[in-house]
């Protein structure tokens, strides 16, 4: 569901592969994005349009609340096919910054005494299973908030609109095996947070689109933000893009969604970036919206920003509950859909909260020229370039293979560990599309070059062996916030 994350799994292996030319036409991008006069601040404005040109991105839209005050700038297209222009109230994908809205909602219930975060899973669903039955009966409340159930899940295939339910997808993560064992260890876990939605659901007899509506959106008085797909037609709304590196043109998905079974996790949700920030300056101000309307207690908003787990590779560092937690009190999350991708970042000592949305797929560069600065004066870097500083480290020595070679398989994904001259490399493929430019084949071999005994440059990113048998035989693949097991 985070595309940015999936991107750079894959990405530098070439498993998404080159862009696949899509029904509707390459149209150049806009050298020079139309002005908007709904913008605050017009250096951000004037940034904005020169970042989206010079990375070739459609649109994007920002909204930076800092020293009390809020600026909003949008520039370029909400679809390349159409050239209507991107405004601030348009709505765009914010892909899995849904799980911290998510994450909003339960504790909202844990604060109204319905549910414990402690407490099994099974004890509010007695039909909640897994593959695994020890599993089923150890998998908690808080694991669907942290990523550390364990649930080995990424998204499935789509089963068609009349087979997309909440309810379906969690018919589908009945058959889904374990990572891990529960609590043991972190893994970027989507199908977690559809079952912290769908508890939601069964906890108040509502839909959780309505929870949504009813819960977060409403009482923050959130103009510009939906989650029932159809719901978008009543907006302008922007749809996701695929760049075409060989002549800087992009092409428009052809579909707006992921399958909407996945809707807690990210498939759905469509907000403006200034209602985005509406919703993130709640969280800085303790639970407190800025019409002064409060959606959480103090308490709860602490807790989701309080460290409950860590993961053991590189980039994901530690995960409150629905958030991503950085150096000195920095909190954030991103998201990603078809040829979409959005970021979301707080940092609560400063008052400060941004959010930039992309339509297209690359669009964290454009990100990067925004955040960048804001995260660095907080004390914090972005991940881009921690990693970045890993993958320098990098060496080309001899590797002694013994320890990595084998199969390592994801509900998505395979990868393959092989001998290549005196090292490994690694090769990759995916099970199944999800995106337009996903590919089925699998990559050439990518040269694994050790940063350290466990960790290696991976092109532009890095991968990290963990969790040796007692053979010596590394038992997982951390990439990108996710674990892979190997299976061979």
């Amino acid at each position: 569901m985070n595309r940015r994350e999936l991107l750079k799994t894959f990405g530098a292996a070439g498993v998404a592969g080159a862009a696949t030319r899509l029904s509707a036409p390459p149209v150049a991008i806009r050298a020079t994005p139309v002005r908007r006069r709904d913008y605050a601040g017009d250096e951000l404005q004037t940034r904005l349009e020169a970042a989206i040109a010079k990375h070739k991105v459609p649109g994007a839209s920002i909204a930076l609340y800092k020293d009390g005050k809020l600026e909003t700038a949008a520039a370029g297209v909400v679809n390349v096919s159409t050239g209507v222009p991107m405004t601030t109230d348009t709505v765009m994908h914010i892909g899995s910054i849904t799980k911290t809205l998510n994450a909003t909602l339960l504790m909202q219930l844990v604060d109204e005494g319905r549910v414990a975060l402690d407490q099994p899973l099974k004890q509010y669903l007695p039909d909640f299973r897994v593959a695994d039955p020890a599993a089923t009966e150890r998998i908690t409340v808080k694991m669907l908030l942290n990523h550390t159930s364990g649930i080995n899940g990424e998204i499935t295939r789509e089963a068609g609109h009349d087979h997309e339910r909440i309810v379906d997808g969690v018919g589908r993560i009945a058959k889904m095996d374990q990572l891990h064992e529960p609590g043991n260890d972190l893994s970027y876990c989507n199908p977690g947070t559809v079952l912290a939605g769908y508890l939601a659901q069964r906890l108040t007899d509502k839909s959780w689109y309505d929870l949504m509506k009813e819960r977060l959106f409403a009482p923050l008085e959130m103009k510009h933000a939906v989650v029932v797909p159809e719901d978008a037609l009543l907006y302008r709304a922007s749809v996701g893009h695929f760049l075409n590196p060989a002549d800087g043109t992009c092409t428009r998905t052809t579909f707006a969604f992921l399958p909407l079974s996945y809707a807690p996790a990210g498939a759905t949700a469509m907000l403006s970036a200034t209602d985005l920030v509406t919703f993130a300056r709640a969280h800085l101000n303790d639970g407190v919206g800025p019409n002064g309307k409060r959606i959480l207690s103090g308490g709860g908003a602490a807790a989701m920003r309080t460290k409950t787990a860590s993961y053991q590779g590189a980039g994901f560092t530690e995960f409150g509950l629905g958030w991503q937690l950085m150096p000195n009190g920095i909190l954030t999350h991103g998201g990603g859909g078809p040829g979409i991708l959005s970021s979301l970042y707080l940092h609560p000592a400063s008052q400060t909260a941004i959010a930039v949305l992309t339509n297209a797929a690359h669009g964290n560069a454009v990100t990067a020229e925004f955040v960048r600065p804001l995260v660095e004066g907080w004390g914090g870097r972005v991940a881009s370039d921690v990693t970045a500083d890993l993958v320098k480290n990098a060496a080309d020595g001899p590797v002694d293979p013994a320890r990595y070679l084998g199969t390592y398989e994801g509900y998505f994904s395979a990868l393959r560990v092989i001998p290549q001259g005196n090292g490994i490399a690694l090769t990759s493929r995916s099970k199944f599309k999800i995106y337009d430019s996903t590919s089925l084949a699998e990559t050439a071999p990518v040269q694994l070059r050790p940063i350290t005994d466990r960790q290696f440059a991976y092109g532009s990113s890095v991968v990290t062996f963990i969790n040796p048998d007692r053979t010596g035989k590394m038992g997982h693949i951390a990439m990108s916030g996710r674990l892979v097991k190997r299976t061979a």
